[in-house]
């Protein structure tokens, strides 16, 4: 009686360990897991699972007269495949699941280095009892259009300053984005002229057919401003992005 009474609130209960199946990820694609769940101190109704992908992404809020800046986990995607099994005490369950990421997801690795913090957080639902979980970060790489597009950019007399994800949506005259939140590069030129561009903010959406491509520029003298197009997915290189962006630099 006691040892269920524990496993009730959380004590030698079942616990989830989810391991990745793919090292390397991209927005979009599909990747396969394997969840292992092993059994507590006493018997144990398993109702379901629960997966997530999370990502931490910078806010603001206005307190009184002042705007705070603060970070915050998000839930971008989730997915709640049911179980509605028992598991004995000391006993190993092992699933394996495939799951698609949807288009829009921030990239966490840029050549290597780590540009955003983007997890997968698996719950476990246990029958009169709190959910055991588990956390694995995300290697995800942004698309080879995008790539294509950061490479122009760098070509094109700027380097890459640094990427974050920002709480909130953003549209534009072709195309709007869906998830809570968006990443955005930031660039800044090599060399600064007197009217010249003081930096440059990119922005990706891609619909899975379509990516497109928000640029922000701060100008001396004449503030910033904002221009957009739409690359069909196909165009994966420098060459190909190039007549689409050229036109937004200049």
């Amino acid at each position: 009686m006691l040892k269920k009474l524990l496993a009730s609130v959380g004590i030698g209960k079942a616990t989830v360990d989810t391991i990745l199946l793919d090292e390397q990820l991209r927005a979009g694609d599909s990747f396969a897991i394997e969840v292992i769940i092993k059994g507590g101190d006493v018997e144990q109704q398993l109702n379901g699972l629960e997966f997530a992908i999370m990502a931490e992404a910078k806010a603001e809020q206005e307190i009184g007269d002042n705007e705070v800046k603060y970070n915050k986990s998000l839930v971008l995607q989730s997915w709640q495949p049911s179980l509605d099994i028992t598991i004995q005490p000391g006993e190993t369950i092992t699933h394996q699941f495939e799951l698609d990421l949807h288009p829009e997801i921030p990239a966490s690795s840029l050549f290597g280095q780590r540009i955003a913090k983007v997890w997968l957080q698996t719950g476990l639902d246990i029958k009169n009892g709190i959910d055991g979980s588990d956390k694995d970060p995300l290697v995800i790489v942004p698309s080879n259009t995008q790539l294509a597009v950061l490479e122009l950019i760098e070509n094109s007399g700027y380097r890459l300053f640094k990427s974050d994800i920002e709480v909130g949506y953003i549209s534009a005259q072709s195309f709007s984005s869906h998830l809570p939140c968006y990443q955005e590069y930031e660039f800044k030129p090599e060399s600064r002229s007197f009217f010249g561009a003081k930096e440059l903010e990119v922005t990706f959406v891609d619909n899975g057919a379509e990516t497109g491509v928000l640029i922000e520029i701060d100008r001396a003298f004449s503030g910033d401003g904002y221009h957009s197009v739409s690359i069909p997915n196909h165009c994966d290189s420098v060459d190909t992005v190039r007549p689409y962006i050229e036109r937004l630099l200049s």
